[in-house]
C-alpha cells in the first residue's frame, strides 16, 4: 500500500466533507424560504404557490435520481477494487458523483427563490 495513496484519500474525503457542509447555508435559505411560502399560503392557496410546490417536489426527485445513478454508475466497480484503500477510493467518488446533482440543484434553488424576493 501506498502511503500517499492514503494520503490523497484522506485529503478526498475532508473535500468531500467540506463539500457538503458548504451546501448547508444555500439548503438553509431554501428550506426556510420554501417553509415560509408555505405558511402564507396555509390559509389561501394560490395557483403560483401551487405550482412551486410542484416545482420543489419534482426538483428534488430529479436531483436524487440523478445522484443515485451517478454514485451507482462509480460503484459498479467496488467488486473489481484492487484493496480497501481502492474500495474506500470508489465509495469517496461516488459520494463526489452524487454531491454534483444536488449540490447543483441546491445552488439554483437558492439563486432562482433569492430574485423572487
Amino acid at each position: 500500500m501506498d502511503p500517499f495513496e492514503l494520503l490523497d484519500l484522506w485529503r478526498r474525503q475532508a473535500a468531500l466533507a467540506t463539500g457538503y457542509a458548504a451546501m448547508a447555508p444555500f439548503a438553509g435559505f431554501v428550506v426556510a424560504n420554501r417553509l415560509g411560502s408555505m405558511v402564507a399560503e396555509a390559509g389561501s392557496p394560490t395557483a403560483r404557490g401551487a405550482q412551486e410546490n410542484y416545482r420543489m417536489i419534482t426538483e428534488k426527485l430529479t436531483a436524487s435520481v440523478e445522484a443515485t445513478f451517478a454514485a451507482g454508475q462509480v460503484l459498479g466497480g467496488l467488486a473489481t477494487a484492487a484493496g480497501p484503500v481502492a474500495a474506500a477510493g470508489l465509495m469517496v467518488a461516488a459520494g463526489e458523483a452524487a454531491l454534483a446533482p444536488v449540490n447543483r440543484a441546491v445552488r439554483a434553488n437558492a439563486r432562482r427563490l433569492a430574485k423572487r424576493r
